[in-house]
């Protein structure tokens, strides 16, 4: 047995290198490939800023890690995504290494070859370590921390010669938990459980020893946290642990505006990177009615998913239990990258490997007849406090990823000890107990739990999230200026899911500008229909109308998308200019007046509020805005500029210079 357990770890490792290799291979013919977008787009663009030394000085609002590991390989190696693609791979190898002995140490070497053979086959960590996407790294540091934890309370101190040495190891498990932490702010929650952990350790039976143990481990965290706060307290003039986006994902993930448990971003939101910031921050303003800090922002948000949580308490019963469903379904839950529709590309994606599915049923039935000792129920402490630190918020596959560490000791724990069950191997370590009641005991839970893991809960998924990616694509290809290839991404989205609300309004809008007026409503209209919350759709729906001079139509187009996101300064421009053509002047000034306190630097808004003015006899006002817009830089309308000059009554016209 030991001669067949030494020679399967290697094979289990190359055929994990194998598949791996052969994924990266395939997905570099894709277009995705040298392509990554929303989070990973963010994080590239963040790490080349780093590299250049030109980082924004601000408090972090992402988990600022991976970046800092992208600016690394590609000072190293250049901009170059092979260099990190294998430089994930390489950490994918010792991923496994870790699972294994973390395994071995709670087991044995057939749990531990188990683990490690389930970790290797594990569909969705193949699929995500070939992403520029920072799961892979916290799906690592994870794993190491959990290895660092399990040694470190497998270590008799009282044994170890030098007096410094019991210390290492808990110091080294609190710096991977830190790390962990800021690539997944949520693994911050069990800094206070790890000392607890190492001060209850038996294994340490001196009380000094458990004691420093403890002290060690939170300095650990402490050494790299602390950097990252003081640099961001000292941006934001206030206290600022890792990032400040803590209440804005509560938020997503609990109001009234969110009913699939998944990112659905409130309406005054764009759902991107580069403006999702902003946008929460400009309606708290709003909302307040004064400038609110970093943290001001996030505990406004955090009082609003508290509020409807309390006043709604049927509806977030309902949405919490959505999203336990949707966290241990064996359906994989995309964000910005779909795994299934990547199928496409890769091969190895299409083989029938190791969904979440069966390896959650093998590794709870393990937690529950297996689970002894401090150190298994310290992982099972860490899996389940993980995955409710997840649903708190909202729901993705990668964001469950990061707990699988924890899980996969347990499901290759409990494949020996089914076979022992029946008899087909004996471990040494086996106690003989009633093996038909173990084995009926353990199949029972693992089959009940993978069927309850396949409730659907999504009908027509596929063809959706296809759709998504397909849209994600074609907004690529519309960044590069390859708007021939955008449209055509566009309609090949919309061919697979008829109706998909992003599809028909990138496309509209694609369509408007190309003068396709009649095709464009159409589409415009499909998207308002399927999504009629986005404000996006009802502004393009508004200009709609006013080249068919339905002005009438396009004040109501232009209400609604203001009222969906009140802190857009384009959307009340819009609704403003369309105020002044229907000679609504009073309605049209109180718009420009909210866009002042918006945007008081926009020069555009300064020169057709001074439209507005000069048109309802307020003159000298008028000359004010006009050179401020004129000091801001802003084209000025020469014939407005006479008419100001000279003191005429005629009416200005309220287009844009």
């Amino acid at each position: 047995m030991n001669s067949r357990l030494t020679w399967l770890l290697p094979a289990i490792l190359l055929v994990g290198l194998g598949l791996r290799i052969a994924n990266l291979a395939d997905l570099s013919n894709s277009p995705f490939f040298a392509r990554p977008v929303i989070d990973g787009q963010a994080y590239d663009t963040w790490a080349m800023a780093i590299v250049k030394g030109e980082a924004p000085g601000l408090p972090f609002y992402q988990d600022p890690l991976y970046p800092y590991f992208l600016a690394l390989i590609y000072t190293a190696f250049g901009h170059s995504y092979w260099a990190v693609y294998l430089g994930q791979l390489a950490l994918a190898m010792i991923f496994l290494l870790l699972v294994y002995d973390t395994t071995r140490r709670l087991f044995d070497r057939r749990a531990a070859v188990a683990a490690a053979a389930i970790a290797a086959l594990y569909k969705p960590l193949i699929f995500y370590e070939s992403q520029i996407e920072k799961t892979s790294l916290a799906v690592f540091l994870t794993a190491l921390f959990l290895w660092l934890l399990v040694r470190s309370l497998h270590t008799r101190p009282a044994s170890v010669g030098h007096r410094a040495l019991p210390f290492l190891w808990p110091l080294a498990t609190g710096l991977a938990l830190g790390l962990a932490a800021l690539t997944r702010a949520n693994s911050l929650l069990f800094a206070p459980l790890l000392p607890l952990a190492l001060a209850l350790n038996p294994q340490a039976r001196n009380r000094r020893l458990r004691i420093g143990a403890a002290a060690s481990s939170l300095l650990g965290v402490l050494v790299v946290i602390a950097p990252v706060s003081i640099r961001n307290s000292i941006l934001a003039r206030e206290f600022v642990l890792t990032t400040t986006q803590a209440g804005q994902n509560l938020y997503i993930g609990n109001s009234q505006y969110n009913t699939t448990g998944q990112y659905q971003a409130p309406p005054w939101v764009r759902p991107n990177p580069d403006f999702e910031q902003p946008d929460f921050a400009e309606y708290a303003n709003k909302t307040a009615g004064r400038t609110l800090s970093y943290s001001g922002v996030s505990r406004f948000y955090t009082r609003s998913a508290w509020s409807w949580a309390t006043s709604h308490l049927r509806d977030f019963a309902r949405l919490i239990w959505r999203k336990s469903v949707l966290y241990f379904n064996n359906f994989e839950v995309p964000d910005n990258q779909d795994l299934y529709f990547f199928s496409r590309y890769s091969w190895v994606l299409r083989l029938p490997l190791l969904s979440f599915g069966l390896v959650f049923a093998l590794g709870l039935a393990a937690m529950i007849l297996l689970a002894r000792g401090l150190a298994p129920l310290s992982l099972v402490v860490f899996y389940f406090g993980y995955a409710a630190s997840v649903i708190v918020f909202f729901v993705f596959s990668r964001y469950r990823l990061p707990a699988l560490p924890a899980l996969f000791p347990f499901a290759g724990a409990m494949l020996p000890c089914l076979a022992d069950s029946v008899g087909l191997r004996q471990s040494p370590r086996a106690r003989r107990p009633a093996f038909p009641a173990r084995l009926a005991g353990g199949l029972a839970i693992v089959v009940v739990v993978f069927a309850l893991t396949l409730y659907p809960v999504h009908h027509g998924a596929g063809k959706t999230e296809a759709a998504q990616s397909l849209v994600n694509l074609g907004s690529l290809y519309y960044h590069e200026g390859d708007t021939v290839r955008a449209v055509a991404t566009f309609e090949e989205a919309l061919r697979t899911r008829p109706g998909h609300a992003e599809a028909s309004r990138n496309l509209g809008i694609l369509l408007l500008a190309r003068g396709n007026v009649d095709r464009a409503f159409q589409l415009l209209s499909d998207a308002s229909r399927a999504e009629p919350s986005n404000p996006t759709t009802h502004l393009f729906l508004g200009r709609i109308h006013i080249r068919r001079g339905q002005t009438e139509s396009a004040f109501t187009e232009f209400g609604k998308a203001v009222g969906l996101a009140p802190g857009r300064v384009e959307f009340r421009f819009e609704l403003a200019t369309a105020l002044q053509q229907l000679s609504r002047y009073p309605q049209a000034l109180a718009q420009y007046d909210t866009m002042i306190q918006l945007g008081p630097d926009n020069p555009v808004v300064r020169h057709n509020y001074a439209v507005c003015l000069y048109n309802v006899g307020r003159y000298a006002e008028a000359r004010i805005e006009l050179e401020a817009a004129r000091r801001l830089g802003g084209a000025i309308n020469p014939r407005f500029d006479s008419l100001l000059r000279t003191g005429s009554v005629r009416s200005a016209d309220s287009r844009n210079p």
